[in-house]
């Protein structure tokens, strides 16, 4: 009894499943790679799953490979759905996919403008996109790292979700403005995947506290 059930579990084990979720978005006129995955193992020993669309149609531009990757470059904005099989000797599953393509994520930040000084050494800034629930990343304006006295911390790190209440994601500012040099600025620039051109934030210093105007 023991040996059949370790039989039956064996057999289990082989029946590869995809994972039924939405693709990422792809951006419009832009290079586009997916690997579906596969969970579990991967079928049959020897044998690699193969995938194959089995309803609906790809975005125009883009294609499944044998192997499951998704390549192409997509060529209009609009969205659908699509099957694909994935089977091996031994089993085959089929699961729905959705797709999008978008135009180009458009960043903004606001205020696009922050003066620090000695007496407001904190603010912030909400990051907004024309994509929900986009990850963004934040540099200098010329690549280097941030200053010693200034700290920007994203509190999520990405724009909200769709159908949120909020209008953006909270950026954090904090400076220690008696290290900072007079009158100084600093441009960070908010990047995101996709995006056309990334979002500026300055950031100025005033006189610090005893000092002249």
């Amino acid at each position: 009894m023991g040996t059949v059930r370790r039989l039956r579990w064996f057999v289990l084990a082989l029946i590869p499943t995809v994972y039924a979720e939405s693709l990422p978005p792809a951006v419009v006129h832009q290079p586009y790679h997916h690997q579906l995955p596969v969970a579990g193992t991967l079928g049959c020993a020897g044998f690699q799953p193969l995938f194959q669309l089995a309803g609906g149609e790809l975005p125009a531009g883009v294609r499944l490979e044998a192997d499951g990757r998704l390549r192409g470059e997509p060529q209009r904005i609009e969205s659908g759905a699509l099957s694909v099989k994935v089977s091996t000797p031994c089993s085959e599953r089929t699961s729905d996919w959705t797709w999008t393509v978008r135009g180009a994520p458009l960043l903004f930040v606001e205020p696009a403008e922050v003066v620090l000084d000695s007496t407001a050494s904190h603010a912030t800034v909400l990051v907004s996109c024309s994509w929900p629930g986009l990850a963004y990343s934040i540099t200098t304006g010329n690549g280097s790292p941030l200053p010693p006295w200034l700290r920007a911390k994203p509190r999520r790190g990405r724009t909200p979700r769709e159908g949120s209440a909020l209008t953006g994601d909270r950026l954090e500012l904090t400076a220690d403005t008696s290290l900072a040099p007079p009158d100084a600025a600093v441009k960070l620039l908010v990047h995101a995947w996709g995006g056309k051109e990334p979002a500026t934030l300055t950031i100025r210093f005033g006189p610090h506290s005893g000092q002249n105007p």
